[in-house]
């Protein structure tokens, strides 16, 4: 049997992440893995609604019926559909960027995954963090600055943006914050240019989001769970085929504190 609090406990120390077969918590849970993963992240720690509907549980897996008819009409999937909606893969963010302060734990659990592509993409924004503190310090400075995010998917009293850094610290704790679409979409709405410095910064910062030397890939298997400590890596995935529904990429998502 698995110490549900050594594995929290495992996630505020490197590698920040851990991946086993949910058989380890019962040989026969993958026959209902969707309830049986719900029931495990109970134990765990407190479960975070994830959006204003307060859903607990969200399911990461392309829309093929939108995606069909975007294609059709010649439209941009990434401007109609969120992220966990298609098949795309790049992004590199952290969650919840929305709130102020995010799930400290992401878990999410694979029905199937594709045949082709579709690997987890797990990046320590530490690492990343020390390098531009010690080569690029006109963009950190940028990055530790209050910057503008959009409230997605929620509705708060306080307004639908409000500002934080990208690299913050809660407590003393390291806390990474990123999800570029949502910081474009918070200086849109407050009719706000964004400076060109930051969108620099961005760009620097994406580059390196996507550099193999911070980049960690999995390719998860049917069964597996994956739990990572979301104020320390940020994730993503790698671009997967589409394909029946029998054989595409469909994960499990739960956030805790």
């Amino acid at each position: 049997m698995l110490n549900k609090r050594a594995l929290i406990d495992d996630l505020d120390k490197q590698p920040y992440y851990k991946v086993f077969s949910i058989k380890k918590i019962d040989r026969n849970a993958k026959k209902n893995l969707k309830k049986n993963f719900y029931n495990f992240a109970k134990k765990l720690g407190k479960i975070r609604c994830q959006n204003f509907k307060k859903d607990k549980i969200i399911e990461i897996k392309p829309d093929l019926k939108k995606i069909i008819k975007l294609k059709k009409k010649n439209t941009r999937i990434k401007s109609v559909l969120r992220y966990h909606q298609t098949n795309l893969g790049g992004s590199i963010h952290s969650d919840g960027p929305q709130h102020t302060t995010p799930p400290k734990y992401i878990i999410m659990a694979c029905e199937q995954n594709s045949l082709s592509g579709g690997d987890t993409v797990l990046v320590d924004a530490k690492k990343i963090y020390e390098y531009l503190k010690n080569k690029k310090p006109k963009i950190f400075k940028i990055l530790k600055q209050k910057i503008l995010f959009e409230r997605r998917g929620f509705k708060f009293n306080n307004g639908n943006v409000f500002l934080k850094p990208i690299f913050d610290f809660k407590k003393n704790n390291f806390l990474f914050r990123y999800l570029r679409d949502y910081i474009e979409k918070g200086y849109e709405l407050k009719k706000k240019k964004l400076p060109i410095s930051f969108t620099k910064a961005f760009d620097k910062l994406d580059s390196l989001l996507t550099n193999r030397k911070f980049m960690k890939k999995i390719k998860l298997k049917r069964g597996d769970l994956i739990l990572l400590n979301n104020h320390i890596l940020a994730h993503g995935r790698t671009t997967f085929k589409l394909g029946k529904k029998s054989n595409t990429r469909k994960l499990y998502r739960i956030w805790i504190n």
